[in-house]
């Protein structure tokens, strides 16, 4: 075989070999940044709103366990303020992915329960950091929980509350749910203890609207007054509204748009 085909058997033979390296890196560059994208920083840990059950969160978390399932720890605060602790694992998962249910036994439709639930969050906190060693999380509050986790936020239950760094609120009644006589009983102290809001990197508030100015239950205007408890204090405020004729207050739970939030802006950050 004459040497001018051989060298060019050659080149052709280390050129390909080339291509198929490039290949490999290209892929193993994009697995890791595709892991960097997906990887989970901290649990998530959420609350539910008045009448709450203990299946409130379960289509999230079905949602959110389509692309990577998630340990479940559910903390039951007992009206008696005890708690019960209860685990689901995954296999090579750690607390960073764990979805975090705070469950309150009493989650009756009161100014006063609300401020005994926020005790009871202070305390399951406690809880968690000295038993799962928790540091810190992103945080969930649906309904009355958005303003369970303002109030322990702004140190109204825990003078050292949990390094909360993202925190989605979805139909929370900050000034209750009469548009035309606001109640400021919840919100004037948190607008007292704004500042400690700096230590949030984001907060996401979400309403829902039929068209009528509510979700058929909490105002528009109620949910927005978060705005002027989170806006210019956090490093990211951002105020969204599902628009819908039919959705209601108890829908926003279970709306697919809303998981999707979720994933985007409390499980990959």
């Amino acid at each position: 075989m004459p040497k001018k085909v051989i060298w060019g058997l050659i080149a052709s033979g280390l050129f390909l070999l080339l291509i198929v390296g490039l290949g490999l890196t290209t892929q193993i560059h994009q697995d890791k940044v595709s892991h960097v994208i997906t990887a989970q920083k901290r649990p998530l840990i959420m609350i539910g709103g008045s009448s709450s059950t203990r299946t409130d969160f379960d289509d999230i978390v079905r949602s959110l366990n389509e692309q990577q399932h998630h340990p479940l720890i559910t903390l039951t605060v007992k009206a008696n303020q005890k708690l019960a602790f209860k685990e689901k694992r995954v296999e090579n998962t750690n607390l960073n992915d764990a979805l975090i249910v705070i469950f309150f036994e009493d989650s009756t439709d009161s100014t006063e329960n609300i401020m005994t639930q926020t005790n009871g969050l202070a305390k399951a906190i406690r809880y968690l950091q000295r038993h799962q060693h928790l540091t810190t999380a992103n945080a969930l509050g649906y309904s009355n929980g958005g303003l369970i986790w303002s109030r322990y936020l702004a140190g109204l239950s825990s003078s050292k509350p949990l390094a909360v760094h993202d925190l989605m609120l979805i139909g929370t009644p900050f000034l209750g749910t009469d548009a035309a006589h606001p109640d400021k009983t919840l919100y004037t102290p948190l607008l007292d203890h704004k500042n400690q809001f700096k230590k949030l990197h984001a907060v996401i508030n979400i309403a829902g609207d039929t068209g009528e100015g509510n979700d058929d239950i909490v105002p528009l205007s109620s949910v927005n007054a978060g705005g002027n408890l989170f806006m210019n204090n956090v490093t990211r405020y951002t105020a969204m509204t599902v628009n819908q004729k039919s959705i209601s207050h108890g829908d926003l739970l279970h709306e697919a748009y809303v998981a999707r939030l979720i994933r985007q802006n409390l499980i990959n950050q």
